[in-house]
């Protein structure tokens, strides 16, 4: 904006002066570019926060499946089969707010408080269950109690209770058995029948030479988009099993 005026000078003659400004329309031009401006800025910005918190949760999945998978790794390890301990594995069946999907006697036992823990054989079961704060994942559970012989007192705990939490943010959890020929099944029972034939019962009453774990954890609920983590564990004492076959 220009403004011209007359304006009187020291010997009182008559002097022109100019003031420079700006127009209305250049005003709202540079407002719309400065907001064009502040917009990419801010989309930029969001979106690198948005990459940067997706990582971070990536990050702590991996993390969550590393810790659940170790600890898995040992327990079924140190498997073990005994007269008064089964190896006993379902799939998961829909429905179920709380189920045990997979049992068995390990030497791997927890002791978390070493004055009242006593190191020894212990029955370990995987449990899962519905987790109550987040719509549709799943919490896996793991339950460690002493071995006791039939027969003898225990604290009235049943096998699957007071569980600790190994791992959150789960869809879903497999396990698989391979038998001494490399065939996979989906589920795995020592428990004898008292109906079967010496030959069944010597068949059935071994455990399965390997197990494997797939672990499919929840990365975005919005997008339904997932990790999966697979491992397979050869369990020794089974391996002896199936070779003196």
């Amino acid at each position: 904006m220009k403004m011209r005026g007359l304006r009187s000078g020291p010997d009182g003659n008559s002097l022109l002066y100019c003031c420079h400004g700006f127009t209305l329309l250049e005003i709202m031009l540079a407002t719309v570019i400065l907001a064009l401006v502040v917009s990419m800025i801010t989309l930029s910005l969001s979106g690198s926060l948005r990459v940067v918190e997706a990582t971070r949760d990536q990050g702590d999945l991996y993390y969550r499946a590393q810790v659940a998978m170790e600890r898995i790794c040992r327990d079924l390890e140190s498997a073990i089969l005994t007269d008064d301990g089964e190896f006993v594995g379902h799939p998961v069946e829909g429905g179920e707010t709380k189920q045990a999907i997979l049992r068995f006697v390990s030497m791997a036992h927890q002791i978390f408080d070493p004055k009242k823990g006593h190191p020894g054989m212990a029955e370990i079961s995987y449990l899962l269950t519905q987790d109550p704060e987040n719509n549709g994942q799943l919490l896996l559970l793991r339950s460690d109690q002493v071995a006791v012989p039939r027969g003898k007192k225990t604290d009235g705990r049943k096998v699957g209770e007071n569980g600790f939490l190994l791992t959150d943010h789960l869809r879903s959890v497999v396990f698989t058995y391979f038998d001494a020929q490399g065939e996979e099944h989906d589920s795995w029972d020592t428990r004898l029948d008292p109906d079967a034939g010496a030959d069944e019962k010597k068949r059935k009453h071994r455990l399965p030479t390997a197990v494997g774990c797939t672990l499919e954890f929840r990365l975005d609920t919005d997008r339904k988009t997932d990790l999966r983590f697979q491992t397979k564990v050869v369990l020794p004492t089974g391996m002896i099993s199936a070779s003196g076959q």
